[in-house]
């Protein structure tokens, strides 16, 4: 089965009520009609990106506080986008994992991959439960620096006729 994880700005482009948004939310739906298409594949997020978007949908697409908490509580206790069930990963599948390690290793990111702190965090929680394709439409490329990773863009998501 093939892990994809959800970016936090495919969570933002579908939970959005921006107009800038808006071909981004599209782009987003028809991605995740093809997977719900799809046996073989396996949606996964973490709390990481879901804080990312809580903040991004308070702070900059200025939705109502009450609304985004409603949303965040939604998403994390049904664990669907659409209708697609999401699986929540944690930091690491490791019962021993611990801060100091979590955090040695996103400096470790930052350091070799010069990438965003954000996009390294979730680099880290990608590997430390071996999913290597990331669905996201990050334009700083900050994934594509990091080794072993996948980037799929939403808008090349299609069932090949």
């Amino acid at each position: 089965m093939k892990r994809i994880y959800l970016d936090s700005n495919i969570l933002i482009a579908h939970y959005s009520l921006d107009r800038v948004e808006e071909a981004k939310k599209k782009i987003v739906e028809n991605a995740l009609a093809v997977f719900a298409e799809l046996k073989d594949i396996q949606l996964c997020t973490s709390m990481w990106a879901v804080t990312e978007m809580v903040n991004i949908l308070v702070s900059r697409k200025k939705i109502d506080r009450g609304a985004v908490a409603e949303i965040e509580s939604q998403l994390v206790s049904e664990r669907r986008l659409k209708n697609l069930k999401i699986h929540f990963v944690e930091v690491s599948p490791q019962k021993d994992y611990d801060f100091a390690e979590f955090f040695y290793h996103v400096k470790q990111g930052i350091l070799k991959y010069h990438s965003g702190v954000g996009d390294v965090i979730h680099s880290v929680i990608m590997k430390n439960n071996s999913i290597a394709y990331i669905l996201t439409f990050d334009e700083k490329d900050d994934f594509k620096q990091i080794p072993d990773l996948t980037v799929l863009h939403p808008k090349d998501i299609k069932i090949d006729e």
